[in-house]
């Protein structure tokens, strides 16, 4: 499962940076709900970057998580999945015997990620931006074909590596430590619905399922788990050799709702496609780019310089804006055959700056510069 949303989500960001009309990474991140959180209660408006399909995914990851705690993490992300695959290797490499964070440094380092939460999403707050984005690892994983990765992405790129390595090491280095949408879902996973229980009088205390945590949950000791760090994978619940001794159920008396692994994993699904496929058919969750054509004439006229980005050419923003190929030719020093290049594949070489030149220049020559 997890590969297969992986495989999806990276496939629609080469895509999107190959110049194919698909939404980017910024529009298909829950953690961008949480971003533009204050903006849009503040105003009802959302910052640069974030789409309403954004804002959209956090509230499926909001009600997956009131119903199956972080079930997100442990079957859903993308990056949770590279982890995954990371802790794979790292099996074959240490032969199964991979070393163990020490417990001082362990239970201390998971508060990491609140702490990165809370600076976050406070800045994204003040500065009304994606403040995040420079040095997001799955925002730089999303760029791996894209010429600005060493330029705008260095430091997510960085953190994607180390992160990378620590998984090999440790499971889900990034997800326990680091991950500000980990840190969320965890502050709000003891009030999911779900969770998984212990009988104590059928167990045989073979700490199987605590050797199979991937985040050293000691379930063999708790009668419910509880734990913040919980994903809901279940692997405990599918090596137990007793039957009915851990169950995924909504209460331990007798009558209360269980469910399988399998069921679960339907049900969680059902919410994620109930919750993605009405938006989608409403509109209010896009799959695909506007151009800035179409967007300018949905303005009545009015270009927003802010839509103007680098995969984007001259010759696209000569015809949304009115601008002769001429007088853009002229500033950027741009030749005629390279109007239908991606104006950020012509911007080192030609010595301008995509988010800055480009639309500050815009703005002059539409005088609308204040």
């Amino acid at each position: 499962m997890l590969g297969l949303g992986l495989a999806i989500i990276t496939g629609i960001g080469i895509a999107h940076q190959q110049g194919v009309s698909v939404v980017g990474v910024d529009a298909l991140c829950p953690f961008g709900g949480i971003e533009t959180l204050w903006t849009l209660i503040a105003s009802v408006t959302l910052i640069q970057r974030v789409a309403a399909s954004s804002v959209v995914l956090l509230a499926v990851v909001l009600v997956t998580a009131f119903v199956f705690r972080r079930a997100f993490c442990g079957y859903i992300c993308p990056l949770g999945a590279v982890q995954e695959f990371a802790g794979k290797l790292g099996n074959l490499i240490f032969r199964g015997k991979r070393p163990e964070m020490p417990a001082w440094l362990d239970r201390p380092a998971r508060f990491l990620k609140y702490g990165v939460l809370v600076f976050f999403a406070v800045w994204s707050w003040q500065a009304a931006s994606l403040v995040l984005r420079p040095y997001d690892p799955w925002v730089a994983w999303m760029h791996l074909t894209s010429s600005e990765l060493l330029a705008e992405f260095a430091v997510g790129l960085a953190v994607l590596v180390v992160s990378v390595i620590g998984s090999v090491v440790y499971d889900r280095f990034f997800r326990k430590y680091l991950c500000p949408m980990g840190g969320f879902l965890g502050a709000i996973s003891r009030a999911s619905i779900f969770k998984v229980r212990r009988a104590a009088d059928t167990c045989t205390n073979c700490k199987a399922c605590d050797k199979a945590c991937p985040v050293n949950v000691k379930v063999s000791e708790v009668a419910v788990v509880n734990d913040a760090e919980c994903i809901n994978c279940n692997e405990c619940v599918n090596v137990c050799p007793v039957k009915d001794t851990l169950t995924v159920s909504a209460g331990s008396a007798p009558a209360a709702r269980r469910l399988s692994p399998n069921a679960m994993l339907g049900v969680m699904l059902g919410l994620v496609a109930l919750g993605v496929g009405l938006p989608t058919l409403t509109g209010n969750f896009a799959w695909t780019t506007a151009t800035l054509e179409s967007t300018v004439e949905k303005a009545g006229g009015t270009v927003n310089v802010e839509e103007i980005k680098g995969s984007m050419t001259f010759a696209d923003i000569s015809k949304a804006t009115g601008i002769s190929a001429a007088d853009i030719q002229a500033r950027f020093n741009v030749k005629p055959d390279e109007m239908n290049t991606k104006i950020k594949d012509l911007a080192e070489s030609h010595g301008f700056d995509v988010h800055t030149d480009v639309r500050a220049w815009i703005e002059e020559k539409l005088g609308q510069t204040k």
